[in-house]
Protein backbone atom coordinates (compact mmCIF):
# COMPACT_ATOMS: atom_id res chain seq x y z
CA UNK A 1 0.00 0.00 0.00
CA UNK A 2 1.27 3.48 -0.89
CA UNK A 3 -0.05 6.06 1.56
CA UNK A 4 0.18 9.76 0.88
CA UNK A 5 0.29 12.05 3.89
CA UNK A 6 -0.19 15.80 3.57
CA UNK A 7 2.86 17.08 5.50
CA UNK A 8 2.67 20.75 4.53
CA UNK A 9 2.04 21.63 8.21
CA UNK A 10 5.24 19.86 9.26
CA UNK A 11 6.39 22.87 11.33
CA UNK A 12 3.00 23.98 12.63
CA UNK A 13 2.70 23.60 16.41
CA UNK A 14 0.83 20.53 17.62
CA UNK A 15 -0.11 19.32 14.13
CA UNK A 16 3.55 19.46 13.14
CA UNK A 17 4.48 17.36 16.17
CA UNK A 18 1.82 14.85 15.11
CA UNK A 19 3.05 14.67 11.52
CA UNK A 20 6.72 14.32 12.44
CA UNK A 21 6.10 11.73 15.14
CA UNK A 22 3.69 9.73 13.02
CA UNK A 23 5.90 9.65 9.91
CA UNK A 24 8.92 8.59 11.96
CA UNK A 25 7.02 5.75 13.62
CA UNK A 26 5.28 4.65 10.41
CA UNK A 27 8.66 4.28 8.73
CA UNK A 28 9.74 1.87 11.48
CA UNK A 29 6.56 -0.21 11.49
CA UNK A 30 7.19 -3.66 10.01
CA UNK A 31 4.19 -3.88 7.70
CA UNK A 32 5.84 -3.27 4.33
CA UNK A 33 3.90 -0.17 3.33
CA UNK A 34 5.36 2.85 1.56
CA UNK A 35 4.69 6.45 2.56
CA UNK A 36 4.73 9.61 0.47
CA UNK A 37 5.06 12.87 2.40
CA UNK A 38 3.69 15.85 0.50
CA UNK A 39 5.87 18.65 1.90
CA UNK A 40 6.27 22.37 1.48
CA UNK A 41 9.37 23.01 -0.67
CA UNK A 42 11.01 24.75 2.31
CA UNK A 43 10.88 21.44 4.21
CA UNK A 44 12.28 19.31 1.38
CA UNK A 45 14.79 16.82 2.84
CA UNK A 46 13.28 16.83 6.34
CA UNK A 47 11.52 13.45 6.48
CA UNK A 48 12.70 11.35 3.49
CA UNK A 49 14.21 7.98 4.36
CA UNK A 50 17.24 6.47 2.65
CA UNK A 51 15.53 3.05 2.69
CA UNK A 52 12.68 4.44 0.60
CA UNK A 53 10.01 3.84 3.24
CA UNK A 54 9.23 7.56 3.21
CA UNK A 55 9.49 9.53 -0.05
CA UNK A 56 9.07 13.27 -0.27
CA UNK A 57 7.12 15.14 -2.92
CA UNK A 58 7.46 18.94 -2.72
CA UNK A 59 4.10 20.67 -3.15
CA UNK A 60 3.73 24.41 -3.55
CA UNK A 61 0.20 25.13 -2.33
CA UNK A 62 -0.91 27.51 0.38
CA UNK A 63 -2.68 26.13 3.42
CA UNK A 64 -6.42 26.82 3.46
CA UNK A 65 -6.26 28.18 -0.10
CA UNK A 66 -8.17 27.15 -3.19
CA UNK A 67 -5.01 25.87 -4.88
CA UNK A 68 -4.51 23.06 -2.37
CA UNK A 69 -7.69 21.38 -3.58
CA UNK A 70 -6.09 20.89 -7.01
CA UNK A 71 -2.32 20.84 -6.52
CA UNK A 72 -2.14 18.44 -3.57
CA UNK A 73 -4.32 15.66 -5.04
CA UNK A 74 -2.58 15.96 -8.40
CA UNK A 75 0.82 15.50 -6.73
CA UNK A 76 -0.52 12.51 -4.77
CA UNK A 77 -1.84 10.82 -7.92
CA UNK A 78 1.46 11.36 -9.75
CA UNK A 79 3.27 9.74 -6.81
CA UNK A 80 1.11 6.61 -7.10
CA UNK A 81 -0.75 7.19 -3.82
CA UNK A 82 -3.47 4.61 -3.17
CA UNK A 83 -4.74 6.01 0.15
CA UNK A 84 -4.58 9.68 1.13
CA UNK A 85 -4.27 10.81 4.76
CA UNK A 86 -5.10 14.41 5.60
CA UNK A 87 -3.80 15.09 9.15
CA UNK A 88 -6.02 18.15 9.47
CA UNK A 89 -9.68 18.67 8.63
CA UNK A 90 -9.29 20.13 5.11
CA UNK A 91 -9.44 17.11 2.79
CA UNK A 92 -8.67 18.41 -0.74
CA UNK A 93 -11.76 18.39 -2.93
CA UNK A 94 -9.78 17.10 -5.91
CA UNK A 95 -8.92 13.81 -4.21
CA UNK A 96 -11.43 11.15 -5.26
CA UNK A 97 -9.74 8.01 -3.95
CA UNK A 98 -9.84 6.34 -0.52
CA UNK A 99 -9.02 8.76 2.27
CA UNK A 100 -8.55 9.05 6.02
CA UNK A 101 -8.83 12.40 7.79
CA UNK A 102 -7.67 13.34 11.28
CA UNK A 103 -9.78 15.80 13.27
CA UNK A 104 -7.82 16.84 16.34
CA UNK A 105 -10.54 19.00 17.86
CA UNK A 106 -13.60 21.09 17.05
CA UNK A 107 -12.78 24.03 19.30
CA UNK A 108 -13.57 26.53 16.52
CA UNK A 109 -17.06 25.04 16.30
CA UNK A 110 -17.64 24.64 20.03
CA UNK A 111 -16.33 28.12 20.96
CA UNK A 112 -17.02 30.38 17.97
CA UNK A 113 -16.83 33.52 20.15
CA UNK A 114 -13.08 33.02 20.55
CA UNK A 115 -12.31 33.21 16.83
CA UNK A 116 -12.76 35.67 13.94
CA UNK A 117 -16.18 35.95 12.35
CA UNK A 118 -16.76 33.08 9.95
CA UNK A 119 -14.05 30.81 11.39
CA UNK A 120 -16.61 28.51 13.02
CA UNK A 121 -18.67 28.24 9.85
CA UNK A 122 -15.55 27.45 7.80
CA UNK A 123 -14.35 24.84 10.30
CA UNK A 124 -17.76 23.18 10.51
CA UNK A 125 -18.16 23.14 6.73
CA UNK A 126 -14.67 21.86 5.92
CA UNK A 127 -14.48 19.33 8.75
CA UNK A 128 -17.98 18.08 8.00
CA UNK A 129 -17.23 17.70 4.31
CA UNK A 130 -13.92 15.94 5.04
CA UNK A 131 -15.57 13.56 7.50
CA UNK A 132 -18.30 12.68 5.03
CA UNK A 133 -15.89 12.09 2.14
CA UNK A 134 -13.26 10.13 4.08
CA UNK A 135 -13.75 6.43 4.57
CA UNK A 136 -12.66 6.72 8.20
CA UNK A 137 -12.04 9.57 10.62
CA UNK A 138 -9.15 9.54 13.10
CA UNK A 139 -9.38 11.43 16.41
CA UNK A 140 -6.95 11.75 19.32
CA UNK A 141 -9.41 11.09 22.13
CA UNK A 142 -12.83 9.77 23.00
CA UNK A 143 -13.78 13.34 23.88
CA UNK A 144 -13.08 14.48 20.31
CA UNK A 145 -14.90 11.43 18.94
CA UNK A 146 -17.99 12.50 20.84
CA UNK A 147 -17.63 16.07 19.55
CA UNK A 148 -17.32 14.83 15.95
CA UNK A 149 -20.42 12.68 16.35
CA UNK A 150 -22.43 15.47 18.01
CA UNK A 151 -21.33 18.55 16.08
CA UNK A 152 -20.68 17.07 12.63
CA UNK A 153 -23.29 14.30 12.74
CA UNK A 154 -20.71 11.67 11.78
CA UNK A 155 -21.70 8.06 12.58
CA UNK A 156 -19.73 6.81 15.56
CA UNK A 157 -18.91 3.61 13.64
CA UNK A 158 -16.86 5.70 11.21
CA UNK A 159 -14.56 7.22 13.87
CA UNK A 160 -11.37 5.63 15.23
CA UNK A 161 -9.70 6.86 18.43
CA UNK A 162 -5.90 6.77 18.17
CA UNK A 163 -4.13 8.78 20.91
CA UNK A 164 -1.03 10.83 20.23
CA UNK A 165 2.42 9.90 21.52
CA UNK A 166 5.11 11.66 23.48
CA UNK A 167 8.20 12.07 21.26
CA UNK A 168 11.10 9.99 22.63
CA UNK A 169 13.33 13.04 23.21
CA UNK A 170 11.23 14.17 26.17
CA UNK A 171 12.97 13.07 29.36
CA UNK A 172 14.45 14.89 32.36
CA UNK A 173 17.33 17.03 31.13
CA UNK A 174 20.59 16.99 33.12
CA UNK A 175 20.69 19.64 35.83
CA UNK A 176 23.70 21.37 34.26
CA UNK A 177 21.88 21.69 30.94
CA UNK A 178 18.77 23.04 32.63
CA UNK A 179 20.75 25.64 34.55
CA UNK A 180 22.72 26.71 31.45
CA UNK A 181 19.47 27.05 29.51
CA UNK A 182 17.85 29.06 32.30
CA UNK A 183 20.80 31.45 32.47
CA UNK A 184 20.96 31.77 28.67
CA UNK A 185 17.27 32.73 28.53
CA UNK A 186 17.37 34.89 31.70
CA UNK A 187 14.65 32.79 33.31
CA UNK A 188 14.00 32.80 37.07
CA UNK A 189 14.32 29.71 39.23
CA UNK A 190 11.26 27.82 40.50
CA UNK A 191 8.96 28.97 37.74
CA UNK A 192 5.48 27.92 36.73
CA UNK A 193 5.37 26.96 33.05
CA UNK A 194 2.82 27.09 30.27
CA UNK A 195 3.71 25.82 26.77
CA UNK A 196 1.62 26.41 23.69
CA UNK A 197 -0.53 28.93 21.88
CA UNK A 198 -2.02 31.86 23.73
CA UNK A 199 -5.45 31.61 22.11
CA UNK A 200 -8.55 32.51 24.15
CA UNK A 201 -9.60 28.90 24.76
CA UNK A 202 -6.26 28.27 26.46
CA UNK A 203 -7.70 30.42 29.28
CA UNK A 204 -4.49 32.19 30.33
CA UNK A 205 -6.37 35.10 31.97
CA UNK A 206 -7.46 32.77 34.79
CA UNK A 207 -3.80 31.94 35.36
CA UNK A 208 -2.83 35.61 35.60
CA UNK A 209 -5.74 36.34 37.91
CA UNK A 210 -4.73 33.40 40.09
CA UNK A 211 -1.15 34.66 40.36
CA UNK A 212 -2.38 38.13 41.32
CA UNK A 213 -4.13 36.58 44.34
CA UNK A 214 -0.85 35.19 45.69
CA UNK A 215 1.05 37.72 47.86
CA UNK A 216 3.93 39.29 45.94
CA UNK A 217 6.49 38.03 48.48
CA UNK A 218 5.61 34.39 47.78
CA UNK A 219 4.31 34.67 44.22
CA UNK A 220 6.04 32.24 41.82
CA UNK A 221 7.23 33.56 38.46
CA UNK A 222 5.39 32.40 35.34
CA UNK A 223 7.21 31.44 32.15
CA UNK A 224 5.36 31.29 28.82
CA UNK A 225 6.95 29.49 25.89
CA UNK A 226 7.77 31.56 22.83
CA UNK A 227 8.41 35.27 22.27
CA UNK A 228 7.37 38.09 24.57
CA UNK A 229 3.91 39.48 24.00
CA UNK A 230 3.45 42.91 22.47
CA UNK A 231 2.31 45.81 24.70
CA UNK A 232 -1.13 45.85 23.05
CA UNK A 233 -1.71 42.13 23.59
CA UNK A 234 -4.83 41.67 25.78
CA UNK A 235 -2.83 39.40 28.07
CA UNK A 236 -0.12 42.03 28.43
CA UNK A 237 -2.74 44.64 29.30
CA UNK A 238 -4.31 42.32 31.86
CA UNK A 239 -0.90 41.60 33.41
CA UNK A 240 -0.34 45.35 33.66
CA UNK A 241 -3.67 45.94 35.39
CA UNK A 242 -2.89 43.13 37.83
CA UNK A 243 0.63 44.47 38.52
CA UNK A 244 2.15 41.22 37.23
CA UNK A 245 4.45 42.57 34.52
CA UNK A 246 7.60 41.64 36.46
CA UNK A 247 6.25 38.17 37.28
CA UNK A 248 5.81 36.97 33.66
CA UNK A 249 8.80 35.78 31.61
CA UNK A 250 9.21 34.28 28.15
CA UNK A 251 11.39 31.45 26.89
CA UNK A 252 11.99 32.96 23.46
CA UNK A 253 12.14 30.80 20.34
CA UNK A 254 13.02 27.17 21.05
CA UNK A 255 15.51 25.61 18.65
CA UNK A 256 14.39 22.00 18.97
CA UNK A 257 12.77 19.42 21.23
CA UNK A 258 15.89 19.35 23.40
CA UNK A 259 15.39 23.01 24.26
CA UNK A 260 11.75 22.30 25.07
CA UNK A 261 12.76 19.39 27.32
CA UNK A 262 15.12 21.72 29.18
CA UNK A 263 12.33 24.24 29.59
CA UNK A 264 9.97 21.59 31.00
CA UNK A 265 12.69 20.14 33.24
CA UNK A 266 13.42 23.49 34.87
CA UNK A 267 9.83 24.15 35.93
CA UNK A 268 8.58 23.66 39.47
CA UNK A 269 5.04 23.11 38.16
CA UNK A 270 3.45 22.88 34.72
CA UNK A 271 0.03 24.56 34.40
CA UNK A 272 -2.65 23.96 31.73
CA UNK A 273 -5.84 25.96 32.45
CA UNK A 274 -7.55 25.29 29.08
CA UNK A 275 -11.28 25.54 28.54
CA UNK A 276 -10.99 22.83 25.88
CA UNK A 277 -8.39 20.43 24.47
CA UNK A 278 -8.71 17.74 21.85
CA UNK A 279 -5.92 15.78 23.54
CA UNK A 280 -3.41 17.77 25.63
CA UNK A 281 0.13 16.85 24.60
CA UNK A 282 2.20 19.55 26.43
CA UNK A 283 1.24 18.37 29.93
CA UNK A 284 2.16 14.81 28.93
CA UNK A 285 5.52 16.07 27.64
CA UNK A 286 6.02 17.87 30.96
CA UNK A 287 5.27 14.62 32.80
CA UNK A 288 7.85 12.80 30.68
CA UNK A 289 10.40 15.43 31.77
CA UNK A 290 9.66 14.89 35.46
CA UNK A 291 7.56 18.01 36.04
CA UNK A 292 4.34 17.83 38.11
CA UNK A 293 1.20 19.04 36.34
CA UNK A 294 -1.80 21.11 37.40
CA UNK A 295 -4.49 21.11 34.71
CA UNK A 296 -8.11 21.96 34.16
CA UNK A 297 -10.69 19.20 34.06
CA UNK A 298 -12.07 20.37 30.70
CA UNK A 299 -12.16 18.72 27.28
CA UNK A 300 -9.94 15.69 26.80
CA UNK A 301 -7.50 16.58 29.61
CA UNK A 302 -8.96 14.20 32.24
CA UNK A 303 -8.93 11.38 29.67
CA UNK A 304 -5.33 12.07 28.63
CA UNK A 305 -3.78 12.81 32.01
CA UNK A 306 -5.77 10.41 34.19
CA UNK A 307 -4.92 10.58 37.88
CA UNK A 308 -1.33 11.66 37.16
CA UNK A 309 -2.19 15.38 37.26
CA UNK A 310 -3.85 17.58 39.85
CA UNK A 311 -7.03 18.91 38.22
CA UNK A 312 -9.69 21.53 38.95
CA UNK A 313 -12.33 23.48 37.01
CA UNK A 314 -10.99 26.13 34.61
CA UNK A 315 -13.21 29.05 35.64
CA UNK A 316 -12.16 29.81 39.22
CA UNK A 317 -9.04 31.99 39.71
CA UNK A 318 -9.26 31.68 43.49
CA UNK A 319 -9.21 27.88 43.27
CA UNK A 320 -6.21 28.03 40.93
CA UNK A 321 -4.42 30.39 43.28
CA UNK A 322 -4.96 28.06 46.23
CA UNK A 323 -3.97 24.96 44.24
CA UNK A 324 -0.75 26.54 42.92
CA UNK A 325 0.34 27.73 46.36
CA UNK A 326 -0.55 24.38 47.96
CA UNK A 327 1.36 22.31 45.40
CA UNK A 328 4.46 24.51 45.58
CA UNK A 329 4.46 24.10 49.36
CA UNK A 330 3.88 20.33 49.32
CA UNK A 331 7.04 18.54 48.23
CA UNK A 332 5.59 15.09 48.91
CA UNK A 333 2.56 15.75 46.71
CA UNK A 334 4.73 17.07 43.86
CA UNK A 335 6.96 13.99 44.08
CA UNK A 336 3.86 11.78 43.96
CA UNK A 337 2.69 13.59 40.82
CA UNK A 338 6.14 13.25 39.25
CA UNK A 339 6.12 9.45 39.77
CA UNK A 340 2.59 9.14 38.45
CA UNK A 341 3.45 11.43 35.53
CA UNK A 342 6.40 9.30 34.43
CA UNK A 343 4.19 6.22 34.38
CA UNK A 344 1.39 8.00 32.54
CA UNK A 345 3.64 9.49 29.86
CA UNK A 346 5.15 6.06 29.14
CA UNK A 347 1.70 4.84 28.06
CA UNK A 348 1.66 7.24 25.10
CA UNK A 349 4.15 6.48 22.31
CA UNK A 350 4.16 7.23 18.60
CA UNK A 351 4.74 3.54 17.99
CA UNK A 352 1.29 2.99 19.45
CA UNK A 353 -0.06 5.90 17.41
CA UNK A 354 1.45 4.46 14.23
CA UNK A 355 0.04 0.99 14.92
CA UNK A 356 -3.49 2.30 15.38
CA UNK A 357 -3.14 4.54 12.34
CA UNK A 358 -1.92 1.66 10.18
CA UNK A 359 -4.88 -0.44 11.30
CA UNK A 360 -7.11 2.42 10.18
CA UNK A 361 -5.32 2.74 6.82
CA UNK A 362 -5.71 -0.96 6.10
CA UNK A 363 -9.35 -0.94 7.11
CA UNK A 364 -10.04 2.12 4.95
CA UNK A 365 -8.34 0.63 1.90
CA UNK A 366 -10.38 -2.53 2.27
CA UNK A 367 -13.43 -0.28 2.00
Amino acid sequence: MIVGLDARKLRDGGIGTYIRGLLGALAEAPRGHEFVALVDPADHGSVARADGRVREVPVRAGKYGIGEHVVVPRAARRAGVELFHEPHYTLPLGWRGPAVVTIHDLIHVRFPRFFPAGAALYARAMAGMAARRARLVLVDSSHTRDEVVELLRVPCAKVRVVPLGVPPGFAPAPAAEVEAFRVERALPAGYLLYVGARKPHKNLPVLLEALARIPAASRPPLVLSGPAWSPDDPLARLAGRLALASSVHFSGALRDERDLARLYSGAALYVQPSLAEGFGLPPLEAMACGTPVLASDAGALPETLGAAAATLPPWEPEAWSVAIAALLADTARREELVRAGFARAREFTFERTASGTLDTYEEALRG
